[in-house]
């Protein structure tokens, strides 16, 4: 797959940073190059928003353990290099990922290096593709043109109309139904970046949302293993993907963002005697249930009861979501906390633990 290269330069604002990481996810893998040790203080910000969102590779013009270590636990997934010889000290041999410039394209490639591509072409990225190596691609020379002519190169259809099936799912990976895909749509999503796909019955483009209002922002796009389907993640505009106005076009479902759903709207309704609504509304009321619950759970984690355990769970989440909400934090923003927090490489201290034991 192509992982887009952007030169990481220290004048740039840590925000617009942080955009262009996010634009250039589209494939899930970004690589950051020319990135000086001095910078790790003020890159881990960035890294740790971006973190969990994207698999973000890093490459230091100058090799330093420390500085490789601390970017690993701010959220970044492995530290590039084209020096195999090289020692990376307490960075686990599975978060490098060696990296070999294309500039003989017949020459040998070593299992599992990324390529690096100077002038790539849908052709030679594709004959990479098939042969499951990943190119580095400088992020400026990325058009929409290259990216969907590659595209065209490595998908295959078994459909007489030639079409690409399209699984959509949400940031939670709930699948919200399925569509179809051709050269014309799959340029439209990648330019724009949004939902789009190919109308069998009109014929033409169906940009989601453009009639109802329900428009799809595109997260990333993903092939599956044979290469005959594609996978859009996309955030989905109220009320849904469905015709049905539903979330899915698999009917209701009692999903964890159908939960969130009923709780934003108990606390957006005017019913005072909702009481999720007071809680939302009454900070310490929240906050002594919360520390409440969190006991109840402690005491109960105590006890060989399952049932026990799965009732004072579903309270400390019920009272961490009605806090979530009323604070506009979502669950992608945490779930992409929590895949940020599994790039770790060095273990937190715990102050309950020995020192002598971290």
């Amino acid at each position: 797959m192509i992982i887009p290269t952007i030169t990481y330069q220290s004048s740039v604002d840590p925000a617009e940073l942080v955009q262009k990481l996010t634009h250039w996810s589209l494939f899930g893998t970004v690589a950051l190059s020319g990135v000086e040790p001095a910078d790790c203080e003020s890159l881990e910000t960035v890294v740790k928003r971006v973190g969990g969102l994207v698999d973000l590779g890093i490459e230091l013009s100058q090799y330093d353990e420390t500085v490789a270590l601390a970017l690993l636990n701010a959220g970044a997934t492995t530290i590039l290099s084209k020096d195999p010889q090289q020692d990376f000290g307490a960075v686990p041999d599975d978060r490098i990922s060696f990296v070999i410039d294309d500039d003989s394209p017949d020459a040998a490639i070593p299992s599992g290096y990324l390529v690096a591509l100077a002038q790539p072409s849908a052709d030679r990225i594709g004959e990479l593709e098939m042969a499951r190596f990943d190119c580095l691609i400088d992020a400026q020379l990325l058009t929409a043109d290259l990216i969907t002519d590659f595209f065209k190169t490595v998908l295959v259809s078994d459909r007489p109309d030639e079409l690409w099936s399209t699984i959509i799912v949400d940031p939670l990976g709930t699948a919200l139904g399925l569509a179809y895909s051709n050269y014309e749509s799959l340029h439209h999503a990648i330019e724009n970046r949004v939902g789009t796909y190919w109308s069998r019955s009109r014929g033409g483009l169906w940009i989601k949302g453009e009639t109802s209002g329900a428009t799809q922002q595109m997260i990333n796009i993903r092939m599956d293993c044979d290469r005959d389907c594609l996978r859009f993640m996309v955030t989905q505009d109220p009320p849904g993907f469905c015709h049905r106005d539903t979330h899915t076009c698999f009917g209701a479902e009692r999903t964890i963002q159908a939960v969130m759903e009923r709780l934003s709207s108990r606390i957006n309704e005017t019913d005072e005697k909702s009481f999720t609504r007071k809680l939302a509304n009454d900070a310490k009321m929240l906050e002594t249930k919360l520390l409440e619950e969190a006991k109840e759970l402690s005491d109960a984690s105590q006890q060989d009861d399952d049932y026990e355990i799965a009732w004072e769970a579903a309270d400390v989440l019920y009272f961490s979501l009605v806090a979530m909400l009323k604070n506009g934090v979502t669950l992608e923003r945490v779930h992409q906390e929590l895949a940020r927090r599994m790039n770790r490489v060095v273990r937190r201290k715990n102050k309950l633990e020995n020192p002598e034991s971290n």
